[in-house]
């Protein structure tokens, strides 16, 4: 075999690999058996996460507070979520703790969340009362007067919690009442007795004054002093000479 005829052969087979490896290179990919069941391709074991996950038991049966608000976020954005939070921890501690109620703050304007704002009918950040039961949510409620109590605390924790009692189908708690339990109020100052004042005129009574007890050393002897037995009790007199 001539050297010509082993440098064609070599450039055929050249070209051949190159055709092999374009067309493997071309194949669409088959994803790992792992991945397609659901689980992580990277060897970890940890399940992949889903784009609609199965609503849990709080979703389907209880009571949503929502604080919805945008990308800009405003001291007085803040200060509304903040408080909002705090009066339903203080109020409601027993129904956080078992999933009956749950707060949640979401951002309407994310990727994905703007069905938020067109759901409630949001416009401005608010507080979202919304009420779930066997996986569909049966009523809501709006809390745009948040806006006009949030520079007093007192009347905003006490609309927010009263709020949402009223949605609950729970009593109410009147204005100015603790919601919680309080500590017990300090006992009042000691009152001072009350003292007449003097009148234009009237003398100004003595001062009393204490008097010793002690006998003063120009104090004539005791008369019944104690004495000797038979001893006279008259004084003694001179006798005549």
């Amino acid at each position: 075999m001539s050297l010509k005829d082993v440098l064609t052969n070599s450039l055929l087979m050249f070209v051949v690999a190159t055709c092999v490896v374009l067309i493997v290179k071309a194949l669409p990919q088959t994803p790992p058996p792992q991945a397609a069941a659901g689980v992580s391709g990277d060897g970890s074991g940890a399940l992949a996460p889903k784009n609609n996950p199965t609503p849990t038991l709080a979703d389907r049966d209880g009571v949503k507070v929502y604080y919805l608000h945008g990308n800009t976020r405003c001291p007085t954005c803040r200060t509304i979520e903040a408080d909002a939070e705090q009066a339903i921890l203080d109020a409601f501690t027993d129904d956080l703790k078992s999933g009956k109620i749950q707060w949640q703050v979401i951002n309407y304007e994310s990727p994905g969340n703007e069905h938020y704002a067109t759901d409630y009918e949001v416009v401005a950040p608010n507080v979202v009362l919304a009420m779930f039961k066997d996986g569909k949510q049966v009523k809501w409620k709006g809390l745009p007067e948040v806006w006009e109590h949030v520079g007093d605390k007192a009347k905003y924790f006490a609309f927010v919690q009263n709020s949402l009692r009223e949605f609950l189908g729970r009593p109410q708690v009147a204005p100015g009442r603790a919601s919680v339990l309080a500590a017990p109020p300090a006992a009042p100052p000691p009152v001072a007795p009350s003292v007449p004042p003097l009148q234009a005129g009237a003398p100004t009574p003595p001062v009393p004054t204490t008097r010793s007890t002690l006998p003063s050393s120009t104090a004539p002897p005791a008369v019944n002093a104690i004495r000797s037995p038979g001893e006279s009790t008259q004084p003694s007199l001179p006798l005549p000479e």
